[in-house]
């Protein structure tokens, strides 16, 4: 189902594109408007997020204790995407795309008598559309902040993990997966709030805060245990004026 919606909103996103191109090759609109309506702008953002997961035991399945896995920690990961900006009045602004998304943890532990180790990271990667609407403030220079969602399409699942044995030796291991031990799909909610800055050449850059929450499972309802992603992180963007 949320393929469906996802295949639905990228054609509603192309569609916005082809108005945006039509408008500036068409009939110049009035100019009252042009004032009140921000400028359409394409965007490329990098967003650093420090992932923190929530695991309990699947009490539908096996219920099974989480084990050492209680032990893993956030991680810091980055994601990448690309963004259509358009305005819908002087002080509205909607926001659209496609972004490749990471969420994951990591663990390690050590041997204070063998000097033995063994640490890995989990990293659970989607291709998502984000939408948010925002508030901005401004010409050149603007504030904006707004809410959204994020629905995404399991892409991998990448686990890598490093160990050293009481003799020394040092090994390591990389594993991906795609089967059915993951949610073919995903949401996520998010809040940001960042500032822009125009250039006269059309050329800009922007700087933003965002937490965002998984708000469905990641594992299949048959795993034995239960997880999502919440956290901080920081983007910075080029855009460009269409």
């Amino acid at each position: 189902m949320l393929q469906k919606v996802l295949g639905f909103l990228l054609l509603c996103l192309c569609a916005d594109v082809c108005f945006a191109q039509l408008e500036m090759n068409g009939k110049p609109s009035p100019k009252k408007r042009e004032q009140l309506k921000a400028p359409t702008q394409v965007c490329f953002e990098a967003f650093s997020f420090n992932s923190q997961r929530i695991l309990t035991p699947n009490p539908d399945f096996l219920n099974t204790p989480l084990g050492e896995r209680a032990n893993e920690v956030p991680l810091r990961l980055w994601s990448y995407g690309l963004g259509l900006q358009t305005g819908l009045g002087k002080w509205l602004r909607f926001d659209a795309g496609l972004r490749f998304q990471q969420n994951g943890e990591r663990y390690a532990y050590s041997d204070a008598q063998s000097d033995s180790t063994f640490q890995y990271e989990n990293r659970y990667q989607y291709l998502g559309m984000p939408m948010s609407l925002n508030f901005h403030w401004g010409g050149n220079f603007k504030l904006f902040a707004g809410p959204g969602i994020t629905p995404m399409i399991f892409n991998q699942f990448v686990n890598n993990s490093q160990w050293t044995t009481a003799l020394g030796s040092k090994k390591e291991e990389k594993l991906k997966e795609k089967n059915n031990e993951y949610a073919s799909s995903a949401l996520d909610v998010f809040a940001q709030m960042g500032v822009q800055i125009m250039g006269k050449n059309g050329w800009g850059g922007m700087v933003k805060a965002v937490y965002r929450k998984q708000v469905t499972n990641t594992y299949s309802k048959y795993n034995e245990a239960m997880h999502s992603t919440y956290g901080w992180g920081i983007g910075i963007g080029i855009t460009k004026k269409l």
